[in-house]
This record gives C-alpha cells, sequence and structure tokens, in this order.
C-alpha cells in the first residue's frame, strides 16, 4: 500500500499526522490509522468480534442447523426454551452465514470499498499518493 509506506516515512521523521495529511491529500483520521498499523492487513482487518450472549448457543445453533432446522423464528424459540434472553435478530443474524454455506462463527475480513480498489488499480505502483502531480 503506497499511501500507508508514504505515511510512515512521514511520521518517522516526526511530522504531524496533519502535515502528513495535508501533503499526500489524505484525511488526517486516514494518516492516524495508517501510522498506527504495522502491516496493511492490519488497516484492511475488522476488530475481532465482541462476544455476545448468543456465543453459549452457537454450538447448539450449528447442530440443529444440521439437522435441517433452517428457521430463525424456530431457533430463536427453541433457544428461549434454554434460558436465551436475546433477541430474534441475533438469532437470523448468526445463522446467516449458514445460509450463504460458511461456517457459523468464523471471522470474516472486510472486502475492500470500491473506492479501495479503484485507488489499488488506478495508482502507479512507485507514486506515493494519487493525489500527487508527476
Amino acid at each position: 500500500m503506497p499511501e500507508g509506506e508514504a505515511v510512515h516515512a512521514l511520521t518517522r521523521t516526526g511530522r504531524s499526522h496533519s502535515s502528513v495529511a495535508r501533503e499526500l491529500g489524505l484525511d488526517r483520521r486516514t494518516v492516524r490509522k495508517y501510522a498506527r498499523a504495522r502491516s496493511w492487513q492490519e488497516v484492511m482487518r475488522r476488530p475481532p468480534r465482541k462476544r455476545s450472549t448468543l456465543d453459549p448457543y452457537l454450538d447448539y445453533l450449528q447442530q440443529r442447523w444440521d439437522e435441517g432446522q433452517h428457521s430463525a423464528t424456530i431457533l430463536h424459540e427453541e433457544l428461549r426454551s434454554k434460558s436465551y434472553l436475546g433477541h430474534y435478530l441475533r438469532v437470523k443474524m448468526a445463522v446467516a452465514p449458514l445460509r450463504r454455506g460458511l461456517p457459523l462463527d468464523e471471522p470474516r475480513e472486510r472486502s475492500p470499498s470500491l473506492r479501495e480498489a479503484a485507488r489499488w488499480i488506478t495508482t502507479h505502483p512507485g507514486r506515493s499518493s494519487p493525489h500527487i502531480n508527476d
């Protein structure tokens, strides 16, 4: 990621994030994010998922799904009978990956936005920023 490398190079010299942002044509918050990241994967990665009230019941949900129960409404009712106090929408969101054939609780990385993908494609590798004219 050329912008990230440029941010690291400039911040290592002691320049402020605002100064680096002005020079590279980036938002100050973007500069701060790049400066804190040790790798481009760290910039792209979502933060770890927080614990949920549904976590103790994920194995049960997977078991019932494998047995053929694919209704989030019925699964929610079954969980309520097992003392789950959470909302139906949490159950519905939890089984959504199963509907797409994905594992139940596997963290997924965020896909790049259209803007990020376009920048990767259109920016020459040797340029530190798409905003600097050669």
